[in-house]
């Protein structure tokens, strides 16, 4: 049989050396490690689902590693690979969702959690929120976290995009959502303010007296809060962690575009969440089919849950000027936008109209 798999000395040092890093991390950086919750088809038919939490020193206490490392410097035929390598090298069976902030990602999540029993996959969610550009450790930490957990899963949470095998790791699969940057911005600005409809919580750090301040009121008055530099955010989802990522520049869109065109299956769109859907579920079947038909199902509360509060709709004025303050912005949802549409006319989807 002819061989599947070659691994190369340079990668192995690259493992080792994760490992090594890994360990160190864990040894120097107690009581922060990231804590991980699981929604998993439950063994019993009694229940659907359940939810477990665990750290990253949790997995890495029952890692095999010397089972990684075997047979690890030549060529074995598919029979001789161990299994869990062949389940980690399933492309469509590690999925990751670097879900980038106010882009519907909580609709979203709602349907995976009504996939996890139906297709048999697990949802693993971070429970830190609030840190999407991390340390070299918290790289790390991190790639070690999502290639322990065994396939076939979805991995999510809102951080920038990680070259896996930059660390000697298997590469998983990266998905996404994103919208127009205007609206995400002014969903951000109030949401921070008010909450949405599943948590009141206030993120919301700036001056007391601006608190009520309406987005309108915020640009007109050229507010700190809603200029340029606090604009920027999604191309850092896709540009990564090169401290040049968190600068709107010619560079920080071209490394963006780059790694979507490479490291991307797939980037739908909120406005276009049902073709979207039903783009993933033609690509990972696995874990996407029956994404669509959740979606369209009767539930007038699933958008009142997750819809801002208290937003007050921008001028067209204001709208124009935030434009005209998000170029870069503009320029990669464009080229994403049009990539989409690429793939929803190879695969024959049609939107719905609105």
């Amino acid at each position: 049989m002819a061989s599947l798999y070659r691994y190369k000395r340079p990668a192995i040092c690259s493992f080792v050396a994760l490992c090594i890093i890994a360990v160190f991390a864990i040894m120097s950086s107690s009581g922060r490690l990231e804590k991980v919750s699981v929604i998993r088809p439950a063994k019993s038919h009694s229940s659907g689902t359940v939810k477990e939490e665990f750290s990253l020193a949790d997995l890495f206490q029952t890692r095999d590693i010397d089972n990684d490392l075997d047979n690890s410097d030549g060529e074995y035929d598919e029979d001789d690979a161990p299994k869990a390598i062949n389940k980690h090298l399933n492309p469509q069976s590690r999925i990751v969702y670097n879900r980038v902030g106010k882009c519907g990602s909580r609709t979203v999540l709602e349907i995976l959690r009504n996939l996890v029993k139906r297709n048999g996959f697990d949802l693993y969610s971070s429970q830190i929120n609030n840190v999407t550009h991390l340390s070299l450790i918290g790289q790390v930490e991190l790639v070690n976290i999502i290639s322990s957990l065994q396939p076939p899963f979805i991995y999510q949470r809102h951080f920038h995009f990680i070259d896996f095998p930059k660390f000697g790791a298997i590469e998983p699969v990266y998905i996404n959502i994103i919208r127009d940057p205007v609206d995400r911005f002014i969903s951000q600005y109030y949401f921070k303010r008010f909450g949405d409809g599943i948590s009141n919580r206030r993120f919301y750090k700036g001056p007391p007296e601006n608190l009520n301040m309406t987005i309108n009121e915020c640009v007109l008055s050229n507010d700190p809060e809603c200029r340029s530099s606090k604009l920027f955010y999604i191309i850092p989802f896709f540009c990564g962690h090169d401290e040049r990522c968190r600068t709107a520049s010619r560079w920080s869109l071209e490394k963006a575009i780059s790694n979507l065109e490479e490291k991307f299956l797939v980037v739908g769109f909120i406005e276009d969440l049902e073709a979207s859907l039903q783009v993933l579920e033609i690509l990972l079947p696995q874990m996407f089919e029956g994404a669509a038909e959740i979606y369209k199902l009767p539930a007038a509360s699933k958008t009142a849950r997750t819809s801002t509060k208290h937003k007050v709709a921008a001028t067209e004025e204001v709208r124009n000027i935030l434009k005209s303050r998000l170029p870069y912005e503009y320029e990669f949802y464009d080229f994403a936008k049009k990539k989409f549409e690429v793939i929803k006319g190879q695969l024959k989807i049609v939107s719905p109209k609105r």
